[in-house]
């Protein structure tokens, strides 16, 4: 249905990667490899996005990039999102 583009917070500890979007808490992953947090992230942000469509939720808006204040040890990634696809694997 539409496309999104949200900044996702990248988090590294000493075995794994974290990643969290602010504007939508309950999306988030851990993977053992950067890439593999990136995915599984964007599977759990682009099934929400889906649902909420679906729903006719609303959709957060996404954060910009001064909106955000990170630790030391965070760092930005940007998730693009075609809703559509997610439908398929939800």
């Amino acid at each position: 249905m539409a496309e999104y583009q949200f900044l996702g917070v990248v988090e590294q500890n000493d075995t794994s990667y974290f990643v969290k979007f602010p504007d939508v808490e309950s999306c988030f992953a851990e993977g053992r490899t950067l890439s593999e947090a990136i995915n599984l992230a964007e599977e759990s942000l682009g099934v929400y996005l889906a649902f909420c469509e679906d729903e006719k939720k609303e959709i957060p808006r996404p954060a910009q990039t001064g909106d955000l204040d990170l630790k030391n040890n965070e760092q930005l990634v940007l998730v693009h999102i075609h809703t559509d696809l997610f439908r398929e694997i939800s």
